[in-house]
């Protein structure tokens, strides 16, 4: 199956069932939305330093961290798009889904791959989220304070790193459609590396969405 897709065999050999279920979550997100925004972020751990008394000044990252973090984004864009709906402004549905990887390169703390899809018609870009205010930028760093119990913490949010060109702009009806979805896949197909992946039943290092 994976044949017919674009990879990057500089990063072989792959875990095929990951492959494979990250092409499912790709394919259902179009299929759904004709107009799908990808976009790909690296979510990395913090050190741990004492910053106070505080309880909630200790990250929490045991292995259900990535659940937290996309109930905590779904959470914030449904309330985002509810006060869009009191200002009278038309909201579209948005299905967000997801596919991530935990990274274990020698020598380097553990971190997250993912890509996000939404539809283009909710969100169209990442936003200022340096400023802080409502956009999707922001939502995804404020998701992943709070799944590390760091929400009162703002100098955190470096945490999530956006790499150069994070974003793929998926329409199914045009002309470019077929070029950036094969750009797409070669790039997710990094995810998948069977280098660097420790697999273990404490720590997934695999997760994406069921449908």
């Amino acid at each position: 199956m994976n044949q017919r897709y674009n990879l990057d065999n500089s990063h072989a050999p792959f875990n095929e069932r990951y492959l494979e279920r990250m092409w499912l979550v790709l394919n259902n997100a179009i299929n759904q939305h004709s107009r799908t925004l990808a976009v790909i972020a690296i979510l990395r751990l913090p050190e741990y330093r004492d910053i106070g008394d505080s309880i909630s000044s200790i990250p929490d990252h045991n292995g259900n961290v990535m659940s937290r973090f996309i109930e905590s984004l779904k959470e914030k864009i449904t309330a985002y798009q509810k006060r869009k709906t009191k200002q009278n402004i038309r909201v579209h549905h948005n299905e967000l889904r997801y596919a991530w990887v935990r990274e274990n390169e020698s020598g380097k703390k553990s971190h997250y791959h993912i890509v996000l899809f939404f539809n283009h018609d909710t969100f169209n870009a990442l936003g200022n989220y340096r400023n802080e205010s409502e956009n999707l930028g922001t939502f995804i760093e404020d998701a992943w304070l709070s799944a590390l119990s760091l929400s009162a913490f703002h100098e955190y949010r470096t945490l999530v790193h956006f790499p150069d060109n994070p974003l793929y702009y998926l329409h199914t009806h045009s002309t470019d459609f077929i070029d950036i979805y094969n750009s797409l896949t070669f790039r997710l197909s990094y995810f998948a590396k069977e280098r660097s992946k420790i697999y273990s039943r404490d720590n997934r290092s695999f997760g994406c969405s069921q449908r």
